[in-house]
């Protein structure tokens, strides 16, 4: 697992704007954020299709994100990808997307991975929300094994501690 990076913000929104659509739907209703402000470029479709391939979906939509971003200003060091785990995906491609998330290390910007509680997890083991702490944190430690180097968890010191232990462990290689 990499070194990751802590960062914990609460409640303050305006340090991050994220485009929950990428900027293409949401940049006229956001209007361009300052200079300093990281952006967040998250995947989404209105509706699941379990006929796409996701992968492809996912990186021409960062793609056509990304170049709009570009000509609206956005520096391209204060963008980070969101794949939108459990955003417009069947469960299968939420995992899908976790175990290729490597594909996106093609855009050279920090990704942010956000499985915690998600109803993909419900799909392997069925439980509620609130039941999904193992699971998420097996989603988390995978997308960090896999290149996320932020992680949006409801359970901070948990995932954190599964982080660090399993960062431990990797060092004794």
């Amino acid at each position: 697992y990499p070194k990751i990076e802590i960062k914990l913000t609460i409640g303050n929104r305006e340090e991050i704007r994220e485009a929950m659509h990428g900027y293409d739907l949401d940049f006229a209703v956001m209007g361009r954020p300052p200079a300093d402000v990281p952006v967040i470029v998250m995947h989404n479709r209105d509706d699941a299709d379990p006929a796409i391939d996701i992968i492809t979906d996912m990186k021409t939509f960062f793609l056509r994100s990304l170049d709009i971003a570009a000509k609206a200003g956005i520096a391209r060091d204060k963008i980070v990808l969101d794949p939108g785990i459990g955003f417009g995906k069947t469960a299968e491609q939420s995992m899908i997307a976790l175990a290729r998330l490597r594909e996106f290390e093609m855009f050279g910007l920090p990704i942010l991975v956000g499985a915690s509680r998600k109803r993909f997890i419900a799909s392997v083991s069925p439980s509620e929300p609130k039941e999904r702490l193992a699971g998420s944190i097996a989603a988390h430690l995978i997308a960090a094994q896999r290149g996320a180097k932020i992680i949006r968890t409801h359970d901070v010191a948990e995932t954190l501690q599964a982080l660090r232990v399993a960062n431990a462990i990797e060092g004794k290689q």
